[in-house]
């Protein structure tokens, strides 16, 4: 019975630990291959090659079978005392390299005040969830575990502040923390931590930090790249967050930072969520917030789980009375919109209407110069034929494209009788014998050419009702009398008549 009393203790002990404690899972494992170049795993004949400058503290694996080490000339390895390395090994057929050697890629460093470097097993962190409750608290615990490469860069860290540290299975007092961040090995362990405080914290709190505000720009410094653009007008931005976010922030002044009454706030707004059958359209986080500046308050966090739709704010303006206590706050954000559409773009597709409008009015003045309210648009305007720039010595041709587009046929013959004042194009290929008409080249389908082929075949039988000449061939012969009829020869006559001639 004792033994069961005992151990229900343990579940309560780790499940209070649990719900306040920071995790660090980060860097790569010794045994992952994304750990080694080429992804190459260490055998069992391999050499273990770390590079020349290795700033980080490796805890080893418990059990490892390699044929050697070549440790770096800066580094630092972590040895568990149940740890085994075995060299010499047998081989493994399985397992085998041509140049017996496995190299360690480079260790990367991780900030301390970077909410990426942390997690919370207990609860998962919410795109609403400020930044600065993402590192560890001030009287939270954190644990350091696993076989990667550990190095933290305390860049802007002037205390030290949590509540318990485990490193690699071991509990670590404050008193040897401070002595092991001054050693040669805390320098691998820790960068930037020359003067660096160190303070344990048990439960002295009311809320995640001492003093939020002292923390907002090293952490935020780490953040402000990643914030995404809200998606309404006039954003708020709640204690201890680094982004703007679309929705409400509720904060109620308190003296008493209990979790009693952080539990029953929050059971008052999930209940008013519940009757509304809000749950799954809106996301809710409380918690309190210590300033020396602003006291301590308790501050609810309501925005929309999906696309911003005012529907957070709606709810906390509704229910408004129901918490109306002396100093209680309300900051909501305004009505969405898209911020990638800029006045620049609004200008940009209103000019493109306008262009596309002003072109189809000049093809409409160009193709119906009839129309009574066409006709008021000047002719240059419609009329290409008319574009001059006679200060840069250009004149367009006068058969420009749009005259293919002329309704040549059915004018009636000439450009006074046409409709668009443009000559009516002939008839191409006309044979006079067989009476037959080929079409024209250009059959425009947007006009009706049934009376400009009418006309022509009309025309053509007029010219068939002339009578015909009959022609021949000359022939040869009088061709040639008729030459010689034509030849006067002087000689002759000059010797038979001996008469003088003028």
């Amino acid at each position: 019975m004792c033994l069961h009393w005992r151990w229900l203790i343990w579940a309560l002990v780790w499940l209070q630990v649990a719900l306040a404690t920071k995790w660090y899972g980060g860097g790569m494992d010794f045994n992952d291959p994304s750990a080694w170049l080429d992804d190459h795993l260490p055998c069992a004949q391999d050499l273990v090659v770390f590079p020349e400058y290795y700033p980080a503290l490796l805890p080893l694996p418990e059990d490892i079978s390699i044929d050697g080490l070549v440790f770096p000339r800066e580094g630092a390895i972590l040895l568990a005392e149940e740890s085994t390395i075995t060299f010499g090994s047998d081989k493994q057929p399985s397992c085998e390299s041509e140049e017996k050697r496995a190299y360690l890629k480079p260790p990367k460093s991780s900030k301390w005040f970077d909410p990426g470097t942390w997690t919370d097993k207990s609860k998962e962190f919410s795109t609403f969830t400020p930044e600065l409750e993402r590192i560890p608290c001030d009287d939270e615990q954190v644990i350091i575990k696993g076989h990667g490469p550990l190095s933290f860069d305390l860049e802007n860290v002037q205390y030290l502040r949590l509540g318990q540290l485990i490193l690699a299975g071991s509990s670590i007092s404050k008193t040897y923390l401070e002595q092991l961040i001054s050693r040669d090995l805390g320098q691998f362990l820790f960068y930037n931590a020359e003067y660096v405080q160190v303070e344990y914290y048990r439960g002295e709190l009311c809320g995640c930090h001492k003093d939020f505000e002292r923390l907002l720009e090293p952490v935020c410094h780490n953040v402000q790249e990643q914030c995404e653009t809200p998606h309404c007008l006039s954003p708020v931005r709640p204690l201890g967050s680094c982004c703007l976010i679309c929705g409400a922030i509720l904060s109620t002044p308190t003296t008493h930072c209990t979790e009693g009454s952080r539990k029953e706030f929050v059971a008052q707004i999930n209940n008013l969520i519940s009757q509304e059958s809000l749950k799954d359209q809106i996301g809710l986080h409380v918690d309190f917030v210590g300033s020396q500046q602003f006291g301590n308050c308790l501050q609810a966090v309501v925005t929309d789980r999906h696309k911003y739709s005012e529907r957070s704010l709606e709810f906390l303006q509704q229910n408004e009375h129901k918490w109306n206590k002396t100093g209680t706050t309300l900051k909501v954000s305004g009505r969405p919109y898209n911020p990638n559409v800029s006045f620049s773009s609004i200008v940009l597709i209103l000019f493109c209407m306008a262009l596309v409008g002003l072109v189809s009015v000049v093809i409409l003045a160009h193709f119906m110069p009839e129309n009574p309210y066409l006709n008021r648009i000047p002719q240059w305007i419609h009329d290409p034929r008319r574009w001059r720039w006679r200060h840069l010595g250009l004149r367009l041709r006068r058969n420009l494209l749009f005259n293919r587009f002329d309704n040549g046929g059915a004018g009636g013959g000439s450009s006074e009788g046409g409709a668009s004042g443009v000559d009516r194009l002939g008839i191409m290929a006309y044979d006079p014998e067989s009476g037959e008409v080929r079409e024209r080249a250009f059959d425009n389908p947007m006009f009706e050419q049934r009376g400009a082929l009418e006309e022509a075949a009309k025309e053509s039988q007029d010219q068939e009702e002339i009578p015909k000449m009959e022609t021949g061939d000359l022939d040869a012969t009088s061709v040639v009398d008729e030459q010689e009829l034509t030849e006067i020869n002087l000689e002759a006559i000059g010797a038979d008549t001996d008469e003088e001639t003028i």
